[in-house]
């Protein structure tokens, strides 16, 4: 599969990934990379951080591979379930 016929959503954890965090730098690094924010980075809300997940994989047709950290892993475990 070709890089642009994919995505990678960065999924950081508890109190998200500072600028100098290996995923900010796959982030920047990477080609068609984004992060799903979360409005609470510091009170992490299951249902809120999975619905953010969901809209964020729903947003484009284009395969996403996730790449997640720390409470990141936990919200792809329940959005898989």
């Amino acid at each position: 599969m070709r890089s642009q016929a994919i995505r990678y959503l960065i999924l950081p954890g508890w109190q998200g990934s500072p600028d100098d965090h290996w995923q900010s730098h796959w982030q920047r690094t990477l080609p068609n990379a984004s992060r799903v924010e979360q409005a609470d980075w510091e009170n992490p809300d299951r249902d809120a951080w999975v619905a953010a997940l969901e809209r964020a994989i729903d947003a484009e047709r284009t395969p996403a591979i996730l790449i997640a950290h720390s409470l990141g892993c936990v919200t792809v475990a329940h959005w898989a379930a």
